[in-house]
């Protein structure tokens, strides 16, 4: 009986050894899916030129590798707000409920403010916490890495709720973080290929205006192509032009592009009070990003419709100002960005001269028709 039962002792043992090396073996394999997961998700995001579509696949992918129920990817603007929130993992009915995306403040502005990695077990147990808007889903767990191009933060990762109820973990942070470095890689190619195809169609939007003006285009026909020229450059929502009334200290909305157009076109916008009147008075942009509220915006408010990001700019130079330009997002749309401002003044300024020659030009031409009227005057005088 004794002699039966000894050999069980060391199969048990290699039992246990089995269980350990299958143990092993599987971490092997989670390890070699999750580096494949990374290579793959590295690839993906860095296989598209287009900047949406990049940013988008790098918080699907860091949903994916990290195993995260939501996730989110803030682009930082001016004064270390957020520009623009690109969320993933809810649907369009709950991200109404929330209403406005967050700007920076709470944990998000934590990691805005130091750019460094953090994992949190319960988000709301922290003291920079602000708490959820109504609508919000429950959220505990949390970990944020910061995206870099080159030596500027260009934004910052965001996932919550992993899946089965535990925290992020070092791993979780580690793949992220090789995640961000390829993303910043991306993002800065996807940048650089959108800034080369808009001075394309900036140059070839340029040859137009100058070809429509010295050929003799009327010029309420020219304005009405060089505003909706600007709106689709811009990829804006309503672009407006203002101009001098003769005799007067106003303004009158010469042009307009966009769905909201007929309501502001011909609109008088009378005193230096107003957003227009200023900078036509300074000769300064100015940038807004809720011009939608601020009480000069009288283009805006004749909108009626929520506008947010917007800049205006005046068309000309500081000793002759020709008129004011107006373009303007509304609020569910992203910022206008400072290499759309730059794009745009660029080719105002190219407008502006281009009207400053074809108005010569108009002067020439009708002194041309003078001098014929005169010299006539004097044939039929002398007959």
């Amino acid at each position: 009986m004794a002699s039966d039962e000894r050999p069980a002792l060391p199969r048990m043992r290699l039992d246990e050894l089995l269980d350990e090396l299958q143990a092993h073996v599987e971490v092997v394999r989670a390890t070699r899916d999750r580096v494949n997961g990374l290579l793959e998700a590295v690839l993906s995001v860095g296989s598209d030129l287009d900047l949406e579509t990049v940013l988008r696949r790098i918080v699907e992918s860091a949903v994916t590798l990290v195993d995260a129920e939501y996730g989110a990817l803030g682009v930082i603007g001016n004064e270390e707000r957020l520009a623009r929130f690109l969320p993933v993992g809810m649907d369009p009915e709950t991200i109404l409920k929330i209403g406005p995306f967050p700007t920076g403040r709470g944990i998000l502005g934590l990691i805005i403010r130091d750019p460094h990695p953090l994992r949190l077990h319960d988000l709301s147990e922290h003291p920079d916490s602000f708490g959820f808007p109504a609508g919000h889903p429950p959220m505990n767990t949390f970990v944020g890495v910061p995206i870099r191009i080159r030596d500027t933060v260009f934004g910052n990762l965001y996932l919550t709720e992993k899946r089965g109820g535990a925290d992020f973990d070092e791993e979780d942070e580690a793949v992220l973080r090789t995640l961000a470095a390829a993303a910043g890689v991306a993002i800065d190619n996807a940048r650089l290929y959108d800034d080369v195809r808009r001075r394309e169609r900036w140059l070839a939007a340029s040859s137009e205006l100058t070809r429509s003006l010295l050929s003799g285009d009327a010029p309420a026909d020219v304005l009405r192509s060089f505003t909706a020229t600007i709106r689709d450059m811009a990829d804006a929502d309503l672009v407006t032009l203002a101009v001098p009334v003769a005799g007067t200290d106003d303004l009158a909305v010469e042009a307009a592009s966009g769905a909201l157009a007929d309501r502001v076109r011909g609109l008088v916008l009378s005193g230096g009070s107003t957003l227009m009147g200023k900078v036509f008075s300074s000769g300064e942009t100015i940038v807004s990003t809720d011009i939608g509220h601020d009480p000069g915006a009288v283009v805006a408010t004749a909108a009626g419709s929520d506008l947010g990001s917007a800049f205006l700019l005046p068309l000309g130079t500081h000793e002759r100002i020709r008129g004011v330009l107006q373009v303007a997002n509304r609020v569910e749309r992203p910022q206008l960005s400072d290499a759309v401002v730059r794009m745009v003044t660029g080719f105002a300024d190219h407008a502006a001269l281009a009207l400053e020659i074809a108005e010569r030009r108009r002067d020439a031409e009708l002194l041309t028709v003078l001098q014929d009227r005169d010299r006539i005057a004097r044939d039929l005088h002398d007959l």
